[in-house]
């Protein structure tokens, strides 16, 4: 047969040759077929001819591509030195031991997008030279055939892909691997295994450490994992380097061909040895489970594969929040890259510790509402961190001292697009330093006020599709000067950007920043006064018509300003110096009324005062005055309060002073040159005649005792009713025992007298003890 088969070709290639037939034609029977060197080898491509079964090639013919056809039956006439063989999307149903033993060089065999239903064993059990295998997309064969598969491929050295994408129907019962469909993969040197599509649900405790050391690059991708015990085991995979558990129990859109595919779920199993048996496996797992079990703590660390550097989690559908998780390798971390967007992720809670070494992570479009303030303390080395498409704003904007990212000090990008962000803190990037990239796009910023000082290397702005109006001149002013030795980007289109007097200057340092480059510029619009908007096409017409209008305004503006500022300050002063003392005591007598330390003496009441007099002196005049208030008290039976011994300690001057007179019958000021030149004294003075005038229905509590003469022609004009109603005494010029003691009487008498009509004050407060 194989003789016959070279004649034929040989006398095509003749046929060709002598009639003038292009080089195409002649490496195969099939004049439609293309046939062209790559690399020094010879490929024949005869894809998309709508063939049913496969042409006949010459024997130099090392590559051979039938895919897209509607061959039925696999190829047993191709060459026998064929290292590449691609027969994807036929409708080939079946590979037997006979189907490709005569192909031992073959290293690269694709069957995916089949009608196979069965893989025999043996059938790949001479295929010595085999690198990469792919029988994905062969739903009527199901993943039982990995059995099959790994039995034949259990001695060979040359296997280093194997794909076996998509052998379950779409909709069907779940599928669980187990050690007896693997455990012949151990020894080889597979480094891709790709099981993405199956339905999987769970993994036998045993079988992620029955795979291949040598296995680099896991795809378990859209299937419907459920957590279980063998994720202890994914330390031992130790020398994976990319881990793809993406899209579990993902949603598939119903399509009319799942209704004519013929599933094969409840297929048996096809090798059945003694020793691997499902039974003997099982029972081995259970154990192996409850020995777990028992060993249970409180907090879990996950060990990842020591040379783990992508890990892709994304687009499943799993409902949960991210706690505390401690992640352990053997060895420093190599973990370098996090995708773990489109999952339904609420709340970060974290922190995630053991992945100092994690450079990117993707957190976007998570649903997530809240970040810890810890969630990052594990993850120092991040330069790329997007948690665009969540709902944190609110959790941002109430980070008053920047807490959530102060440990990302070298991160270079950070994306917040779509939060529903209304404002952010001062203090929220203060740890930034190396950004370069800050993208707050689609979010619901009115203003943008955050200090950039920090961000030395920024060189991308993106504030777009905001509520923005303008940049105030501090925030114009620090992108300057971080401009100065490189460009930077900024994008503010689709704001409400103002086109008014005051926001002038705005719009004039847009158009003549030199270093600071406003993105999609001519897409800008601004807002009049009258709500009509303009595009920034022609934005130097709009600056023009906008200074002239301006102008005319500012010099009005600045002096109705002026004017306006100078009345106002005038008035408020003449106002508050007219009324300061009025003032003052209406606020320490409130400020009385409302205190709770403060406690009325026992034996007092709302009709009563606890002093007969208030008597206010200089301290220089203290002599005196201590004299008098003896001789007072113990002639008359007064009751004097004097502050040198009355004033309650701990109590403010002021509060002390307000008290003995709103709490004394009378005040009795000792007028001296050292009185009227004292601050204090002057206070006491000009407390006295408020309490007089709002707290005793004006009757005139104030009397003066004139030591000195000459104190009366200093005395404020204020005060000089006092002096016309008599309300003073003088003290004798000589000494004389005679008119000391008539004057101390006759100011005993007046202290100790109660006039009728003098309607005495219900008191609100504690007067002093």
């Amino acid at each position: 047969m194989m003789d016959l088969r070279q004649r034929i070709v040989w006398i095509f290639q003749i046929v060709f040759t002598v009639s003038g037939g292009v080089d195409s034609f002649t490496c195969s029977s099939n004049p439609n077929c293309n046939c062209y060197n790559q690399s020094g080898f010879l490929f024949a491509n005869c894809a998309h001819r709508d063939l049913t079964e496969a042409p006949l090639f010459s024997d130099d013919v090392t590559g051979i591509i039938l895919a897209h056809n509607e061959i039925s039956k696999f190829p047993t006439l191709l060459p026998k030195n064929i290292i590449y063989l691609d027969l994807s999307d036929n409708l080939i149903d079946r590979i037997d031991q006979k189907s490709i033993v005569n192909y031992t060089h073959l290293s690269n065999l694709s069957v995916s997008a089949n009608s196979l239903q069965s893989i025999e064993l043996d059938s790949f059990v001479n295929s010595k030279s085999l690198v990469h295998l792919d029988v994905s997309m062969n739903q009527e064969l199901t993943l039982e055939v990995l059995a099959n598969i790994s039995r034949d491929l259990r001695y060979s050295t040359s296997i280093r892909v194997l794909n076996l994408e998509s052998l379950q129907c779409t909709y069907g019962v779940s599928f669980i691997i187990r050690k007896y469909h693997i455990a012949d993969l151990k020894n080889t040197q597979l480094e891709e295994l790709n099981l993405a599509s199956n339905r999987i649900n769970s993994l036998e405790l045993g079988v992620l450490s029955a795979l291949p050391k040598s296995l680099k690059n896991l795809n378990i991708a859209n299937n419907v994992l459920s957590f279980g015990f063998y994720l202890a085991e994914f330390g031992s995979l130790e020398n994976i380097v990319i881990f793809n558990v993406s899209f579990q129990s993902y949603f598939h859109q119903l399509q009319v061909k799942h209704f004519f595919v013929r599933c094969n779920d409840t297929r048996h199993r096809q090798i059945c040895n003694s020793d691997r048996s499902p039974d003997h496996l099982r029972g081995m797992g259970v154990q192996q489970w409850n020995q777990l079990s028992l060993a249970r703590r409180k907090n879990v660390s996950i060990y990842l594969p020591p040379k783990l550097e992508v890990l892709y989690f994304h687009d499943n559908l799993y409902k949960l929040t991210l706690q505390d998780f401690t992640f352990k390798t053997v060895g420093p971390s190599s973990v370098t890259h996090l995708y773990l967007q489109n999952n339904i992720i609420y709340e970060l809670n974290g922190p995630i510790l053991g992945l100092d070494s994690v450079k990117y992570i993707d957190l976007s479009n998570n649903f997530c509402n809240f970040i810890s303030d810890r969630f990052f303390d594990g993850i120092h080395n991040a330069t790329y961190l997007d948690l665009s498409q969540n709902a944190i704003g609110e959790v941002l904007e109430n980070d008053a001292k920047g807490i959530i990212f102060r440990n990302l000090f070298k991160l270079r990008t950070l994306n917040l697009t779509r939060n529903r962000i209304v404002r952010l803190p001062p203090a929220i990037f203060r740890n930034l330093n190396q950004l370069e990239i800050l993208n707050l796009s689609y979010n619901s910023l009115s203003e943008f006020t955050l200090p950039l000082e920090n961000m030395k290397q920024l060189n991308h702005l993106d504030l777009s599709n905001n509520q923005i109006q303008f940049l105030d001149e501090k925030t114009r002013n620090t992108i300057d000067s971080l401009s100065t030795k490189k460009k930077i980007n900024v994008n503010m289109r689709r704001n409400r950007l103002l086109c008014n007097c005051e926001q002038l200057k705005f719009l004039k340092w847009m158009r003549q920043s030199e270093n600071v480059k406003f993105m999609h510029f001519d897409e800008y619009f601004c807002t009049y006064i009258n709500s009509s908007r303009v595009n920034f096409t022609d934005v130097d017409t709009i600056l023009q018509l906008m200074e002239k209008q301006c102008a005319s305004y500012i010099l009005t503006i600045v002096i109705m300003t002026s004017l306006i500022i100078v009345v106002l300050t005038t008035t408020l002063g003449r106002i508050l110096y007219r009324y300061r003392w009025k003032l003052r005591y209406m606020y320490y007598v409130a400020r009385e009324k409302y205190r709770d330390n403060v406690k009325r003496p026992e034996g007092t009441d709302d009709s009563s005062f606890y002093f007969d007099a208030f008597v206010s002196y200089a301290d220089k005049d203290r002599h005196f005055v201590i004299k008098l208030v003896q001789q007072l008290e113990k002639d008359h039976n007064l009751k004097l309060c004097i502050h040198h011994r009355d004033f309650i300690p701990g109590t403010g001057i002021a509060d002390n002073i307000t008290n003995a007179i709103h709490y004394s019958r009378r005040t009795v000021t000792i007028m001296t040159s050292h009185f009227l030149n004292s601050y204090w004294c002057m206070f006491e003075l000009n407390m006295a005649r408020m309490e007089a005038v709002y707290s005793r229905d004006g009757e005139n509590v104030l009397f003066l005792v004139v030591l000195e003469k000459l104190a009366i022609a200093k005395l404020p004009f204020s005060f000089m009713d006092l002096i016309e109603n008599r309300s003073y005494l003088e003290f004798p010029d000589n000494e004389d025992n005679d008119e000391v003691a008539a004057f101390r009487s006759k100011l005993g008498a007046t202290l100790k007298s109660r006039e009728s009509d003098i309607r005495m004050l219900s008191l609100n407060s504690t007067p002093i003890e």
